[in-house]
């Protein structure tokens, strides 16, 4: 299973990963460390990933579309947080328009700490992972692979999306 681990575009050379996310005097962009343990443990689990550091390479969203339309991830996460949230989701959005049967997953500072707030922001959010959330992915990618129930306190789903259907059974 192909899954995208993704830091969104944004404006400017904004850094999420920092102390405080914004875009940074000095022009430093914190590589996305978080992701990078994530795509760490799925990638232990055999599972194809990709990390993609949108702000870091200049990337538009269409820019990331295009690098992934032969990767067609079955699983997408996104890293967000206050200050970009909209943003986020607009990219969440776009990817789900182009590759209508993958997953997305917000997570962050912002789903962390507002779950419920934060799927309400849009119906094409399927989930979001919070806090340390790499185990939960792994967890999550099993389910989506028909391997595993879910066993997770980290992850909140959306109401009536097919998963919870496997879950139940």
């Amino acid at each position: 299973m192909n899954i995208l681990m993704l830091n969104p575009p944004f404006i400017g050379k904004f850094s999420r990963t920092s102390r405080s996310p914004a875009i940074t005097k000095g022009g430093t962009i914190y590589y996305p460390f978080w992701l990078a343990y994530a795509t760490g443990v799925l990638e232990r689990k055999g599972f194809n990933v990709g990390l993609i550091d949108a702000p870091a390479e200049g990337m538009t969203t269409e820019d990331v579309i295009e690098r992934i339309k032969e990767f067609i991830p079955k699983l997408v996460i996104l890293d967000t947080s206050t200050p970009t949230i909209y943003n986020d989701i607009r990219v969440g959005e776009a990817i789900r328009d182009a590759f209508p049967n993958s997953y997305i997953v917000l997570v962050g500072t912002r789903p962390s700490a507002l779950p419920e707030e934060t799927l309400q922001l849009s119906e094409k959010i399927n989930a979001v992972a919070r806090r340390e959330y790499d185990y939960t992915l792994r967890d999550l990618a099993y389910v989506l692979q028909d391997k595993n129930d879910l066993h997770s306190n980290g992850l909140f789903l959306v109401k009536g999306h097919p998963i919870l259907q496997k879950l139940r059974a």
